[in-house]
């Protein structure tokens, strides 16, 4: 008996705690605040164009180092350490 006392009186307590006079969401009378409107471009800034390179020298270059490939290899060349940075 004691233990139900208990438990009765820990289920009151749960129901005081709760917010009194919380409007039903389901209840369609009861006012909802107006959605606020954000546009998705609000905060957009315009990619400004950067330098254009010569189109011949920027050809000639890819082909003095080997086209594509050419130019994967000397970006490999320089992230790769050397002996000497090793030490």
């Amino acid at each position: 008996m004691k233990q139900f006392c208990l438990l009765a009186a820990l289920a009151a307590g749960t129901a005081f705690a709760q917010a009194p006079g919380r409007a039903d969401p389901a209840d369609p009378r009861v006012p909802a605040p107006a959605p606020a409107y954000r546009s998705a471009f609000e905060d957009y800034r315009r990619l400004e164009p950067g330098q254009r390179a010569n189109w011949r020298d920027a050809n000639e270059e890819a082909a003095r180092i080997g086209g594509h490939i050419g130019v994967l290899r000397e970006q490999m060349s320089r992230s790769k350490p050397t002996p000497e940075d090793r030490k």
